[in-house]
C-alpha cells in the first residue's frame, strides 16, 4: 500500500500544525507572574495596593519595626473587593489548599482592612509584635488560592525560602493535557482513515456494466490468448 505524494504532504503538514499548537498551549500553561521584590521598610507606615490578577503590591516586607504602632494604607487598584489580613501565626507559610476562614478563626489577625473596589482606600493601625515573620492574605473567597498573599517580617529579614508564587496566567496543565490528547486522537483517526479507506475502497467500486462496459465472459475471467491466429470460415 502506498500513499500519493500529495497525501503524504497533507498529513505531514497537519502533524506539524498540531505539534506547534501543543507547544503553544504548553508555553501558555507554564507562564507565571513574578512576585514583587522584597521591600525593606524600617518606617512606621506600610502602603499596600491590591492589583489584578489577585496580587498584593508589594507582597513582601521585612525589617518592619517591632513593638511599635504601624500605620497601614490599603488601596484597591482592582475592580474587585479585597482584604489585607495579617494572620497571627508566626513562622508559618500556609499551603495553597488552606481554608482561610478556618485559619483566621483559629489564630485571628494582627491587622485586617477591607477595600470594596477600584479607587477605594482603607487606613488603620496595629501594634507590631516582637521579631518574627507572618503571612498576610486576602480573605475574599478564592483569592488566596489564586495567589493573593504575601509575607511581612518584624525586626528581621524574611527567610530566603519564603516566597510568593502567583497563579498561572494561562489555562493550566489540564488544558495542555486535553489539547495534546485531542491532537493525538485526530492524527490517529486520519491515518487510520487513509489506511482503511485504501484497503476497502475496492468493495465499493462501481461494476463495469454500470459504467457502460460489457460484462466480461466466464464470470469475469477473460479467455486465454491463442498463440495462433483465428481460422477463417469456409465459404
Amino acid at each position: 500500500m502506498r500513499f500519493r505524494k500529495g497525501e503524504l504532504r497533507a498529513m505531514a503538514a497537519l502533524v506539524v500544525a498540531i505539534v506547534l499548537l501543543i507547544g503553544a498551549a504548553g508555553g501558555i500553561a507554564t507562564q507565571q507572574a513574578r512576585a514583587t521584590d522584597v521591600v525593606t521598610d524600617t518606617s512606621y507606615s506600610l502602603s499596600v495596593t491590591t492589583t489584578a490578577p489577585y496580587t498584593f503590591d508589594p507582597n513582601n516586607f521585612q525589617m518592619v519595626p517591632t513593638n511599635s504602632t504601624i500605620n497601614v494604607t490599603v488601596t484597591d487598584a482592582d475592580t474587585l473587593a479585597h482584604t489585607f489580613s495579617i494572620i497571627n501565626w508566626e513562622g508559618v507559610q500556609l499551603p495553597p489548599s488552606a481554608n482561610i476562614p478556618t485559619v483566621v478563626s483559629a489564630h485571628g489577625t494582627l491587622f485586617a482592612a477591607n477595600v470594596s473596589g477600584a479607587g477605594d482606600r482603607a487606613t488603620g493601625s496595629f501594634t507590631s509584635p516582637g521579631p518574627g515573620w507572618y503571612e498576610f492574605v486576602c480573605q475574599e473567597p478564592g483569592h488566596y488560592a489564586a495567589g493573593m498573599y504575601g509575607f511581612i517580617a518584624f525586626g528581621i529579614n524574611l527567610p530566603p525560602n519564603v516566597t510568593v508564587t502567583t497563579a498561572s496566567t494561562g489555562p493550566g496543565a489540564a488544558v495542555f493535557i486535553i489539547v495534546g490528547t485531542i491532537a493525538a486522537l485526530v492524527v490517529i483517526a486520519i491515518v487510520l482513515g487513509f489506511v482503511v479507506g485504501r484497503r476497502h475502497g475496492s468493495e465499493y467500486e462501481m461494476p463495469p456494466e454500470r459504467l457502460g462496459y460489457a460484462e466480461p465472459p466466464n464470470g469475469g475471467n477473460s479467455p486465454p490468448l491463442s498463440s495462433s491466429p483465428p481460422t477463417k470460415p469456409n465459404g
